[in-house]
């Protein structure tokens, strides 16, 4: 089984062990890949966040080179 999605498949559905506090409770975080972007929701919640693997990238870029110029987090 490939975890890469190609066009035209059904998105790829994984439950992540993290958990995600939601008043009060911790919720599994769900994930969907998409060809072009992921979304994330909460276990039993339908609100979704889609982020695009572009603004996943540039995000990882900057903290990687803040981390590297000794900024911390």
């Amino acid at each position: 089984m490939s975890a890469i999605v190609r066009i035209g498949e059904r998105p790829l559905k994984r439950e992540t062990a993290v958990g995600i506090r939601d008043g009060g409770r911790s919720r599994a975080l769900l994930i969907e890949l998409h060809p072009r972007h992921i979304e994330l929701r909460r276990k039993g919640t339908q609100r979704r966040l889609t982020v695009s693997y572009d603004a996943i990238y540039d995000l990882a870029s900057k903290l990687l080179a803040r981390a590297e110029k000794g900024g911390g987090k």
